[in-house]
C-alpha cells in the first residue's frame, strides 16, 4: 500500500520546496497553489517513522493512503469522513448544490448512490470522491531535479549564425570544464540544448569513452554537431548539461609519456555512434569463438589470464585444412592451408576443449565425442606459428577433421 504526504506550506517557491523535499523521498510533485505532494512509500522509517518525518517538515503536513485524502487532511481539521465536501477540491458550484440537499461532509456524500451523483452533479464530484477513497487513480506528476553540472546562457537577441552558436558553446564549455576541474570530475556524456523562439528545443549529444574535461576537444566535437541543429527563427538560450564521473589529476612523467587515445576514440564515438563502436569483453565459454562478446566502448572489461597461450589473431570461423599427422594424438607433421604447404618444425599440445553440452539441445545424429577439439600450437620451418585443432576422436563414428583457428604472429 502506498503512503502519501501532503505538505501545505502556503504561497511561495513551490519548485524549490519540492526539490528540498527530495532529501526525504525522490518522488515529489508540485501541488499548487500552496503545497507539495510526496510519495513516502518505504521512506518514513528512515526518519523515525511517519510522525518523525512530519516533524522535520515545515508547514502543515498529513499522511494518507491516497493523494486526495492527504491533501484534505493537511488543510482541514478532523477525521476524513467528517471533513466538508470542499476538502474534495470540488468547484464552488458543486459544493453549493450539495449543501442545498443537506450534504455537507464527505461521510454524507459517501452514502449517496454514485450513479445519482453523476446524473445530478456531474462526473467530477463522483471522480473526486473515488480518488479520495482510493477507488480511482489520480495522476501525480513528479518533478526531476535539474542537472547539477549545467551551464546556461541567455540572449536578448536570438542567435542565428553558426559562428554565434559556436562561440556561445565555447563559452559554456570553458565555464563547465572549469567547474569540473575544481571538483575533480570529468564528463562521460554531454547534452547541448538549443531553446528556439518557437519553443522547440533541439539537442546535440556527445558521448565519451572515458571521463573528459578537455574544453578544446569538447568544443571541437560540439562544432561538428552544429550542422544537425536547425536554429529556426533564432536561439534565445543555450544549455550545456553533463553526466560526470571522478577524474583526478594525473602527474606527467618527464621520462616517458603514456599515449592517450581518448581524443581519437571520442571523435569516432560521436561520428559513428555508440551502436557502431564497441570493444571485446570476456564471456564464460570454453569454446574460443564464444569466449568474447561485444561491450560498450566506455566499459573497462577485465580479462583473466588463460591457462594456455592464445593466438593474437583468432579467425572469425575455423578454416578447414589438410593435415598429415600420426594417430591417435600426435601433433601434425605437415598441413596445407589456402593451397600453401607448411612443414611443422615444433608443436605443443594437445589442449582438449569439449563443448558446453549443457547449453545446447541434444543432437542424436552427432555424438558429443565428435564435438571434442584437440588444439595444437605449431611452428613451421619459416618461423610462422599457427593454432590448429582436430575436431572429433579417431574412435568416433565420423573421421576427425582438422581446422586452422588462429595465428600467433
Amino acid at each position: 500500500m502506498r503512503r502519501w504526504l501532503s505538505l501545505c506550506a502556503g504561497p511561495g517557491d513551490l519548485a524549490a520546496l519540492a526539490l528540498w523535499a527530495q532529501a526525504f523521498t525522490p518522488l515529489t510533485a508540485l501541488d499548487p497553489p500552496d503545497g507539495v505532494m510526496l510519495d513516502i512509500t518505504g521512506c518514513a522509517h528512515l526518519f523515525g517513522g511517519e510522525e518523525g518525518l512530519q516533524a522535520r517538515l515545515p508547514g502543515r503536513a498529513a499522511i494518507a493512503d491516497t493523494p486526495a485524502a492527504a491533501w484534505a487532511l493537511a488543510r482541514y481539521e478532523g477525521a476524513l469522513l467528517d471533513l466538508p465536501v470542499a476538502a474534495l477540491r470540488l468547484a464552488p458550484e458543486s459544493v453549493a448544490k450539495l449543501r442545498r440537499i443537506g450534504v455537507r461532509s464527505i461521510g454524507q456524500l459517501v452514502k449517496l448512490p454514485r450513479a445519482g451523483l453523476v446524473a445530478g452533479y456531474g462526473a467530477q464530484v463522483a471522480l473526486r470522491l473515488a480518488q479520495c477513497l482510493g477507488e480511482a487513480p489520480e495522476p501525480v506528476r513528479f518533478i526531476t531535479p535539474p542537472p547539477e553540472w549545467r551551464e546556461v546562457e541567455h540572449h536578448a537577441e536570438p542567435l542565428l549564425a553558426p559562428a554565434q552558436l559556436q562561440a556561445a558553446l565555447a563559452r559554456l564549455t570553458t565555464a563547465l570544464c572549469a567547474r569540473l576541474e575544481g571538483a575533480c570530475l570529468g564528463a562521460t556524456a554531454l547534452t547541448a540544448r538549443f531553446f528556439r523562439v518557437d519553443r522547440a528545443v533541439p539537442a546535440a549529444r556527445l558521448a565519451f569513452a572515458a571521463p573528459c574535461r578537455d574544453e578544446v576537444q569538447i568544443a571541437r566535437l560540439l562544432k561538428e554537431k552544429l550542422n544537425q541543429i536547425d536554429p529556426g527563427f533564432g536561439i534565445e538560450a543555450l544549455a550545456l548539461e553533463a553526466v560526470t564521473e571522478p577524474l583526478a589529476f594525473t602527474q606527467r612523467s618527464a621520462l616517458e609519456e603514456t599515449p592517450d587515445y581518448s581524443a581519437a576514440l571520442n571523435t569516432l564515438l560521436n561520428r559513428l555512434g555508440a551502436d557502431r563502436l564497441w570493444r571485446a569483453a570476456a564471456q564464460e565459454s570454453h569454446i574460443p569463438e564464444y569466449a568474447a562478446r561485444p561491450a560498450p566502448v566506455t566499459a573497462c572489461p577485465e580479462w583473466a589470464r588463460p591457462l594456455h597461450p592464445r593466438p593474437l589473431r583468432l579467425l572469425a570461423h575455423p578454416e578447414p585444412i589438410t593435415v598429415l599427422a600420426p594417430v591417435p594424438d600426435d601433433p601434425p607433421l605437415r598441413f596445407i592451408w589456402h593451397g600453401v604447404a607448411h612443414r611443422v618444425a615444433r608443436a605443443t599440445g594437445p589442449e582438449r576443449i569439449a563443448r558446453d553440452w549443457w547449453a545446447h539441445a541434444y543432437d542424436p545424429t552427432r555424438p558429443e565425442v565428435e564435438k571434442i577439439r584437440d588444439y595444437y600450437a605449431v611452428e613451421d620451418l619459416a618461423g610462422a606459428r599457427f593454432w590448429l585443432f582436430r575436431a572429433g576422436l579417431h574412435e568416433g563414428v565420423a573421421v576427425p577433421r582438422w581446422y586452422l583457428h588462429g595465428l600467433f604472429a
